[in-house]
Parts: structure tokens; sequence; C-alpha cells
């Protein structure tokens, strides 16, 4: 019922607040220190609102929210945009590596709401393929999904995942990143307080140790390079694949801002 309430409510509200906020620029500039903190409360009670009004209308941003303030040590991506065939250049020269390959594992780390395996399956149509996401409206989407029996969609933690390894590739596309369109448009130098290098680097280690030798390791749209991690010396590039498409700027082992960056390699053979 409130649901439906706030749902009418909703553009309503939209309209109000656009109103408010349009009143906002127009007196940024005043001199006026009372009008300057009226101003700063109005801001804060225009993003508390929208943002309750999501929570309470948006199951998918409901579930990332509640992610982020009960287990943001295990959140990367907190987008879960996704489509059918996103990377098709990378996903036809893995296929083209694991060509010939008996029962092969793949990983799709962060499967979203399961298109990505979906699109996987049509790569690799004899491989069992496991999606793990830690959003759990995301996966109960991936759970409705007409699949095959070698399909399995688990909730993403590293017992589960463990259980279901080791792995001949592991895709991890778009995930190892946060924002990378707001890091854009604000300008943003430096991720130690958004997205740290050493929270990147951890994961790279737990995906490593669910891996088999000679397998593939897929990091593509990243912040940050494989090849900066602990890991690096234990794997080799596969081909050209890079990420010069990508949104985002990339940033060094210590979260600043690399300008003027070398393509980075995105598909990593595991020879160590």
């Amino acid at each position: 019922m409130l649901k439906e309430h706030l749902l009418k409510l909703s553009p309503f509200c939209i309209q109000m607040f656009g109103s408010a906020k349009q009143t906002v620029k127009l007196r940024q500039s005043s001199r006026n220190p009372l009008i300057k903190i009226s101003l700063l409360i109005l801001v804060d009670l225009w993003k508390v609102a929208r943002t309750t009004v999501r929570f309470c209308t948006d199951s998918n941003f409901r579930s990332i929210l509640i992610l982020q303030l009960l287990n943001s040590k295990n959140v990367h991506q907190t987008t879960s945009y996704t489509q059918m065939d996103r990377y098709p250049a990378v996903f036809s020269s893995c296929r083209e590596y694991l060509a010939g390959k008996q029962d092969v594992k793949i990983l799709s780390y962060g499967c979203s709401t399961g298109e990505e395996v979906l699109t996987l399956r049509r790569y690799f149509p004899t491989a069992h393929i496991v999606g793990a996401e830690i959003n759990k409206h995301s996966l109960a989407i991936c759970r409705k999904l007409p699949v095959d029996e070698k399909i399995n969609f688990i909730h993403s933690t590293p017992n589960e995942i463990e259980k279901q390894g080791p792995f001949d590739a592991i895709f991890c596309m778009a995930v190892l990143q946060r924002k990378p369109h707001s890091i854009v448009e604000k300008g943003i130098t430096n991720l130690k307080k958004i997205y740290p290098f050493e929270k990147f680097e951890q994961q790279i280690s737990e995906l490593d140790k669910l891996l088999n030798l000679k397998g593939l390791l897929v990091i593509h749209y990243t912040q940050y390079s494989l090849l900066d991690t602990n890991e690096a010396s234990k794997y080799v590039a596969l081909g050209n694949h890079n990420q010069n498409d990508y949104a985002s700027p990339v940033f060094n082992k210590n979260s600043n801002i690399v300008k003027n960056p070398a393509p980075q390699n995105t598909i990593f053979i595991k020879v160590k």
C-alpha cells in the first residue's frame, strides 16, 4: 500500500523538488548567511527525500543500497547494467583458446541479471557455467531464466564460489570498478576513499585461487590493472585485447589517476 502511494506521489515529488533545486541554484550566490544555511538544509532534505522515494519504489536500488550499508567490503560495481553479447571480440578469443578442451568450467563473476551467462552459453555450448551475483534482487531474476542443467546461479560469497571451482575461465566484466561515469564527470583523480587499489588487488588474489593453471582470467573494464597486483608474475596476456574504449580513466597502485596510460590488456593466461 505504501509503495502504491509513493508511486503516485513520485511525479509530484520530482516536479516539486526539481523546482526547489532550480531555486537553490538561483540563490547560491547570495551573501546572506541565513539564506546559505537554509539552502544547504534544503539540498540535504531534497537528497534524503529523493533517496527515500527510490528506496521504497525501486527494488533494485533498495537491494544495492542495503548491500553498500551491510556488506560494503564485498561490493565493487554498484550498478546492475548489463546486456547480451556485450564483448563479442573478447568472448570469441576465449572460445578459440579453449577450443578442444573437455569439461570446461566457467565462472561469470558478477553476472548481474544473467545476460552474460546466456551469452557465454552461445560461445561455449557444452561448458558448465556458474553465474555468481552478490545482489540478491539480480540473483532472483537470474534464477527465473530458462537455462539448462549445466548452468548454475549462486549467491556470490567466497565459500559458495569455492565450492563450485576450480575454473578454466573466469570472466569479470565491468565489475572491478566504482561509478566510472561519475568519476569522469566529477574529475576525480584519486580513488582511495571511493574504490582503493587494495580492494581490487584482494579480489584479484581471490579469483586467482579459483583458476586452474593455463586457465583464463578476463578482467575487462576496470579502473586498475592486473599487472600492478601481486599476482602479475603468474599471468601473460592473450592477444592484444584492451579496454581503450573504457569510459573511465585508469589508476595506479596508489589509487592515483594515470595520465596517458598504455593500452591495458584484459585477457590473461595463468602460467604459474
